[in-house]
């Protein structure tokens, strides 16, 4: 069984784990046929490459006089050795990684020559922005260490704006836990999508968690706004906190840790440990000395100590995150009713059970069953749902996968539109928001009420005004999606206003007057775009279609008037994902790879079938290029890249959307607070 090409497969005792490097999803398989399987290497490597660091922590375990014996051959050499037998990931800590000499030359290594995930600890303090863009090509994931003495939080927005996998590690100690939940809620609001609550293992008492602290512990990850784990060294102390598999850490076995003068250890908390200069030294050890590795810590709060060994598991497939952040990402739908009464209709079927983040409840399921909408195993209930006029928006953060498909296909189906859709999104999402008067002469009044309450920036635009409204999760929101909705809602209706907002992707660069002066009252045709699993069903789908439509490989776009939310709803049924398209420039985007070859040289193929109003950006990766084609025929464009996928022998990565989301958003609201408007 082999699920893609991208995908590790590590041998367990019994079973059988097949790993992605990029997004650390796990799939283990339990059965008849994998029981004769049995582990040839640790599955993990913890890497103290050195314990020089910028800081001095009273709470840490390294001994910081201990120079470092390894160098970047040596390292290497072990690391190359280790992976070759069938290790799949390594996490390099310290001391500080980034404080030794050569790390980014290894690292890079690491990533060109051999299968390894790549991860480190940091503070913080020594990755810069340059630095971060020379590793982050070759990087799974980083974790942020937390402390009082580092600016952890603008190595938090650093990585957050450059899209990098990242998580933090908070040490859960006496002292720190009455601030944890206000430092959670600013490490969601700064874009972190992942914390690791540790447990202190050492000597000092005050230091560690009582029965109180621990029931009050429980209750603050319960309360997280983000996804919030603990450390395998609390084991099964937090009784109410699920675990995902039982019994022993793995230290040892599962994973094992080099320390900075070559020695093997189960953790990082083991006294001793066994000297090593190989990769088959360290097999050696690992293979030979499990009376050593499987020993516990003889520090206090080591969670080994009784613990019991984890029961065989069930025969089946289990699949899992090892490493979560950015390379996971949010799910996020926008669809417009042709009326409130349409969009408020929709979002009541939904919010009776609705428990954040959860599996479907019963209720739901009946009710797609009712409706012929078959539901997916993985598909979770949104984090966030709210409605706003016409507009009905969903959102869900850090997941693997595109949760809303079912949901997608109801929206279709009660007669609205998708209008904004992200799968897999990165970025910043907030309120668009519009507020409409009558009377200009009361905007002022309006203007500085919003400024009071809402906490927002707006702008005038004719009766209007215009802004961007955070909510939780988006940087300076500390209400929920809902809340805030509730909260415009009364406003416009306290000041004899209307009000309009949509979620959007926020771009770095604002200028909400420049994008609110670049869209004049739409002229130009409305725009279908449907990606299909296959060249088969978008050719099936397509054949009864009338008007301008382009069918290239599984993408289907169809440009009219005026076209009927059936169409889109019929797309779905077929397990395509639909989306209508108002703007007149469109952007057609092609991600293009070939592994170990460098970045294809796309762009000259495809200069001939460009006109002059194109306007054409590239940006290569490791292996791969990006190309944007911002154009007024997206059709012609559409055609382009699949075609050079073929002719090129590339795997290509193509997508549809619109040139300015913000821009056009921004539209939308203006339109529909002057119908608002003229209907009063």
């Amino acid at each position: 069984m082999q699920p893609h090409s991208d995908w590790r497969p590590h041998a367990l005792d019994g079973a059988l784990l097949w790993f992605h490097r990029i997004t650390g999803t796990n799939l283990r398989v339990d059965g008849p046929r994998t029981r004769h399987l049995r582990r040839r290497a640790p599955r993990l490597v913890l890497f103290g490459i050195t314990n020089a660091c910028n800081l001095a922590c009273t709470f840490c375990s390294r001994e910081r006089e201990a120079k470092s014996e390894w160098t970047v051959d040596s390292a290497f050499d072990v690391l190359s050795g280790l992976a070759r037998a069938g290790t799949l990931e390594v996490s390099f800590g310290g001391g500080e990684p980034l404080a030794f000499r050569g790390f980014d030359e290894l690292v890079r290594r690491l990533s060109n020559e051999t299968p390894l995930a790549i991860h480190f600890t940091t503070n913080g303090m020594l990755l810069s922005d340059e630095r971060l863009a020379r590793l982050a090509p070759h990087l799974g994931e980083v974790r942020v260490s937390l402390y009082d003495d580092n600016d952890w939080e603008a190595c938090v927005e650093r990585l957050a704006r450059a899209g990098q996998t990242f998580g933090v590690n908070i040490l859960a100690t006496p002292e720190r836990l009455p601030t944890l939940p206000a430092q959670l809620r600013t490490l969601h609001a700064l874009g972190c999508r992942d914390a690791a609550l540790l447990r202190y293992v050492g000597d000092d008492a005050k230091l560690r968690l009582s029965p109180s602290d621990e029931a009050r512990l429980t209750e603050v990850l319960a309360d997280s706004p983000l996804r919030t784990r603990l450390s395998v060294c609390f084991g099964d102390t937090l009784t109410e906190v699920p675990r995902l598999f039982g019994g022993d850490c793995g230290a040892g076995l599962d994973f094992v840790t080099l320390t900075s003068d070559r020695r093997l250890k189960a953790c990082s908390f083991q006294g001793g440990g066994l000297p090593i200069t190989s990769a088959e030294d360290v097999l050696a050890g690992w293979n030979g000395r499990r009376d050593v590795l499987s020993a516990p810590s003889p520090l206090a709060g080591c969670a080994r100590a009784g613990a019991p060994r984890g029961e065989a598991l069930t025969d089946g497939v289990r699949v899992w995150r090892g490493f979560s952040g950015n390379n996971s990402g949010d799910c996020v739908l926008v669809g417009r009713f042709e009326t409130a009464e349409e969009a408020t209709a929709y979002l009541d079927t939904l919010l009776p059970d609705w428990k954040s983040g959860r599996a479907y409840p019963e209720r739901w399921k009946e009710l797609l069953a009712a409706e012929g909408i078959p539901v997916g195993a993985e598909e979770r209930v949104p984090d966030l749902m709210a409605s706003l006029g016409r507009v009905v928006m969903l959102h869900i953060e850090m997941t693997l996968d595109d949760d809303f498909p079912a949901l997608r296909t109801l929206l279709w189906k009660r007669k609205g539109r998708m209008v904004h859709s992200e799968i897999h999104g990165h970025g910043r999402f907030e309120l668009a928001t519009a507020f409409g008067v009558r009377d200009t002469a009361t905007l002022g009044a309006l203007e500085r009420v919003l400024e009071e309450e809402v906490h927002g920036s707006f702008i005038r635009h004719a009766n209007q005004l215009h802004g961007l409204v955070g909510y939780w999760g988006a940087p300076g929101g500390k209400e929920s999606l809902d809340t805030v909705v509730a909260k415009l809602k009364t406003l416009a209706q306290e000041n004899g206003a209307v009000v309009a907002a949509e979620l959007v992707e926020v771009p770095k660069d604002l200028r909400l007057e420049q994008r609110l002066a670049s869209r004049g009252p739409h002229a130009g045709r409305l725009r279908l775009w449907v990606l299909f699993q296959s060249a088969e069903v978008a050719s099936r789908y397509a054949k009864d279609l009338t008007g301008d439509v382009t069918v290239a490989g599984p993408h289907v776009l169809l440009e009219e008037d005026h076209f009927g939310p059936r169409l889109g709803y019929l797309a779905q049924r077929q397990g395509g994902t639909a989306l209508m398209l108002t703007s007149q420039r469109v952007i057609v985007r092609g991600s293009f790879s070939q592994p170990k070859r460098g970045p294809p040289d796309v762009v000259p193929h495809l200069r001939p079938y460009l006109t002059p109003d194109d306007r054409v950006e590239s940006a290569p990766g490791n292996d791969s290029l990006s190309v944007r084609v911002n154009t007024m025929e997206p059709g012609r464009v559409l055609k382009a890249l699949v075609e050079l996928e073929a002719v090129l022998g590339l795997h290509a990565w193509v997508r549809v959307y619109s040139d300015d989301p913000l821009a056009e958003a921004l539209h939308r609201l203006r339109e529909d607070v002057n119908e608002e408007l003229r209907r009063r």
